[in-house]
C-alpha cells in the first residue's frame, strides 16, 4: 500500500500552479523556449503560453520572459521571481512528501505491523 496526493495553489478560487505548470516553468529554463518546453510535454505552443499568462495573471508577477526571434533567434527564460516561485514550491512539495510519508507510516505501517504481533 502507498499513498497518493496532489497539490496545488489557488488564489481566490483559481489555480494558479501545481506539479504539471511547474514542470512547464522548469523546462521553459532548461530548454530556453517555450515551443520546446511544450513539445516535450505533448502540448501546443498556444496551449502553453495560455497556462503562463493565467499563472502571471492570478499570482500577480511575470514569471517567463521572451525575446523575439530573428537572426540570433528568440527565446525564454524564468524571470527572478519565477525562478524563485518554482524553487519555493519545489521545497514546499519536497517537505509535504516528507511528512506524508512519515505521517502514512505511522498509521498504516507502523500499525499494521502492531496487528500481525
Amino acid at each position: 500500500m502507498e499513498i497518493k496526493y496532489k497539490i496545488w495553489l489557488e488564489h481566490k478560487g483559481e489555480v494558479i500552479s501545481g506539479n504539471g505548470k511547474i514542470n512547464l516553468l522548469k523546462m521553459i529554463d532548461e530548454l530556453g523556449s517555450i515551443q520546446k518546453a511544450a513539445q516535450k510535454m505533448g502540448i501546443s505552443y498556444r496551449h502553453a503560453w495560455g497556462m503562463i499568462q493565467r499563472m502571471e495573471r492570478r499570482c500577480g508577477f511575470k514569471l517567463v520572459k521572451t525575446a523575439v526571434g530573428g537572426k540570433e533567434g528568440g527565446g525564454a527564460s524564468l524571470t527572478a521571481r519565477g525562478q524563485e516561485f518554482v524553487q519555493r514550491y519545489l521545497a514546499l512539495r519536497n517537505n509535504l512528501d516528507k511528512f506524508i510519508k512519515e505521517k502514512f507510516n505511522e498509521e498504516f505501517k507502523r500499525k499494521a505491523q502492531k496487528t500481525k504481533a
